[in-house]
């Protein structure tokens, strides 16, 4: 630390040598402003000090007192004793740029105190003439409290550096002034601006990485509100002291596209509870994003195609609808063509000499026409799929009370065969040997 004391200092004005009435008033103004002078540099809240040949020549009980002296027992001393040994060469440097006009502004440094603890001076110093020979005034401020509140503050800022270093979100830290205070490795890595190249930077420079422009951010806005750059967030939300936001950010691409970005805001404080500053961590939510422009944009194709269904089923219902009513007029065009066309002739045959297989195959021709406007046929070709044309010929026959001589001489095979028949057909309609053929398949009728 480097900080210096200035001595509290009476300014004597030199004395006339001259013995007559007018030097006797010189000399009376003389002790008049000497007596001022040093009344002021003793009530003075500053320290004040005259340095001639090295030594304190004289010192107000302020400066005195930085160091823990009276200032007895610092006049006649070398001004160099209480000096931070690390600190002599720098206060000498700064002293002699400051004397020669070089330096306006105050320099710091250490001294030991009589205890030997160490406090931190700020101080000026003027050359003077004392007496008729060169000196030094000085004027000190003890700024000890400052600069510990300042390393403090310092290893706040380091520390806070530390911890937020390695966290896996982007995280950066503001003071009060606006300035940079902290950038982590995740931030580097989402930006490719490295911290060296930001820290300390003010007037939104931490900006520029995420929106190309210098404008506030969250980390801004939670310190002070501004509705213009709240509006241009896709979330904002304020929670208290908390800030959470998310938008696209132009200045980061992934994907082609801008980068969409989770962010929360907080105010830093101190161990007063004072705001010191604000934080902010940054979290890319892009492909979560990404994910959910895809799940709105799947939904919406499907409400597409639900619709485009509802009227692909409302056309279906349609031409099934038109399917049962032209079903049904075949149907009532078939019954008619035979009641109306066939049937009559069939009765003509009957009436005719035929012998008995002719009449028999008559009488099997009306049956069968008489069973397409029965439903008996069609229940036993939908219900039994697997029996087929023939066995359903001659289940047809039975169903009629036919004996299987004379199945057999329709069909122009042996008894023997429409027993086997018999057989397949009780097998495919699941029967056992006690039930009733004849009787079961009338009910299908």
């Amino acid at each position: 630390m480097k900080r210096s004391i200035h001595d509290g200092v009476r300014r004597k004005v030199e004395k006339p040598k001259a013995n007559s009435l007018e030097n006797s008033s010189v000399d009376g103004k003389y002790r008049e402003s000497d007596g001022l002078f040093q009344t002021l540099t003793e009530r003075s809240l500053a320290g004040i000090y005259v340095v001639q040949d090295g030594k304190f020549y004289s010192i107000n009980p302020n400066a005195a007192s930085y160091a823990g002296y009276t200032p007895e027992e610092l006049i006649g001393k070398k001004a160099s004793s209480i000096l931070y040994p690390e600190d002599v060469k720098l206060v000498r440097k700064n002293a002699r740029e400051m004397l020669k006009n070089q330096r306006v502004t105050p320099h710091e440094f250490r001294i030991i105190t009589k205890t030997g603890d160490i406090r931190w001076i700020m101080e000026t110093v003027t050359a003077i003439t004392h007496e008729g020979r060169r000196a030094i005034l000085g004027n000190s401020m003890d700024i000890t409290e400052y600069k510990l509140a300042e390393e403090a503050l310092l290893e706040s800022r380091q520390r806070l550096g530390d911890i937020i270093e390695f966290l896996p979100d982007t995280t950066f830290a503001i003071d009060l002034e606006g300035r940079l205070i902290a950038w982590n490795r995740a931030a580097e890595e989402l930006t490719g601006v490295k911290a060296k190249d930001i820290l300390g930077k003010r007037d939104y420079q931490h900006a520029l990485p995420f929106w190309k422009i210098r404008r506030p951010m969250s980390i801004n806005l939670v310190l002070k509100s501004n509705k213009k750059y709240e509006k241009t967030y896709t979330v904002f939300n304020r929670e208290r002291n908390l800030l959470i936001v998310e938008v696209g950010v132009p200045g980061i691409q992934i994907n082609g596209r801008d980068a969409y970005l989770w962010g929360k805001a907080s105010p830093l404080y101190d161990s007063k509870g004072n705001i010191v500053g604000a934080i902010e961590c940054i979290r890319d939510i892009t492909k979560r994003k990404l994910a959910e422009e895809a799940i709105v944009k799947r939904e919406r194709e499907l409400k597409i195609k639900s619709h485009e269904l509802e009227e692909l089923n409302t056309a279906l219902k349609v031409l099934l609808n038109q399917r049962e009513r032209d079903k049904t007029e075949l149907e009532e065009r078939l019954l008619v063509t035979i009641e109306e066309l066939v049937l009559p002739y069939v009765d003509e045959l009957k009436k005719k000499r035929i012998d008995d297989k002719g009449t028999a195959l008559v009488n099997i021709l009306e049956t069968n026409l008489r069973n397409i406007l029965s439903p008996f046929t069609h229940r036993l070709s939908s219900k039994y799929l697997n029996l087929t044309s023939r066995e359903v010929r001659i289940a047809d026959l039975i169903k009629e009370g036919r004996s299987s001589k004379e199945i057999a001489d329709l069909m122009n095979v042996t008894p023997s065969a429409i027993n086997i028949y018999r057989y397949r057909i009780r097998k495919k309609l699941g029967m056992n040997n006690k039930d009733n053929l004849r009787m079961y398949l009338s009910s299908l009728a």
